[in-house]
């Protein structure tokens, strides 16, 4: 899974229920969000609420964006588990992955721009 780079922080809570806890993302795509630290097990297989703010684009980008940017974002999720050194003894599952859900259009257009920006700029 290609992500586009990103460190923000995020607010995660069920659907239902009072959980939440925060993370750090550090990839996004049109699709997915990774998170730096794992999930909390209350957490893991249950639906999510998921709150972040994407950064405006860096350099020139931003001063043709600055004054329209708008990076909030609120998306329902599931956690999932992705494998950590595979084939090797340390091999693991780690639940750091957030796979959106059905992600309304404007939602939707938000993330296609920022991946868009950013996977432009390397």
């Amino acid at each position: 899974m290609d992500l586009a780079p990103l460190c923000v922080p995020v607010e995660i809570s069920a659907l239902q229920g009072e959980l939440r806890c925060f993370r750090l993302a550090i990839g996004v795509s049109e699709s997915a969000l990774r998170l730096r630290s794992p999930l909390p097990e209350e957490l893991c297989g249950r639906p999510l609420k998921v709150r972040l703010t994407l950064p405006p684009p860096t350099g020139e980008l931003a001063r043709l964006f600055a004054e329209e940017w708008d990076g909030g974002l609120r998306l329902l999720a599931r956690g999932a588990a992705e494998v950590v050194a595979p084939n090797t003894p340390s091999e693991r599952q780690l639940w750091r992955l957030l796979v959106f859900q059905k992600p309304d259009p404007e939602m939707l257009e938000k993330l296609q721009r920022y991946v868009t920006i950013r996977t432009d700029e390397d």
